[in-house]
């Protein structure tokens, strides 16, 4: 499974959660499903905007291309059809490089229809 981190920023007056990233190893997205599915519990790394790696490239996950499904409560899922449809345009190797896909928090909380903030409250180490 991907490794997920959470990017805070102040919003509010507040740190809160405003981006998720799933990192994966080399070939570990395996492009030839439809879907996957992250589970919002999961156990996560928190950084804040500012500490995102200038030179990590990825695919902006789009609210359309989030997805819930009954069968598979807590979780989140990304339909990586919609994602390969609307990069076509790539060369055919490009999708396979790619290993993260950035997801905002406040799209994950329009699809669930819940306020996130209380799954990623931010710690101070």
């Amino acid at each position: 499974m991907a490794k997920l981190t959470v990017f805070y920023d102040f919003h509010e007056e507040r740190i809160q959660p405003f981006l998720m990233a799933l990192r994966f190893r080399p070939n570990e997205l395996d492009w030839n499903k439809t879907s996957m599915y992250v589970p919002l519990g999961a156990p996560f790394q928190q950084l804040k905007m500012e500490e995102i790696p200038d030179l990590e490239a990825g695919i902006t996950v789009l609210l359309d291309d989030l997805v819930i499904n009954p069968g598979h409560p807590q979780c989140i899922g990304v339909s990586i059809s919609r994602i390969q449809q609307r990069h076509m345009a790539l060369p055919p190797d490009a999708l396979q490089s790619i290993q993260q896909l950035w997801i905002r928090m406040s799209d994950i909380e329009e699809v669930l229809q819940m306020d996130t903030r209380s799954l990623y409250p931010w710690s101070s180490k």
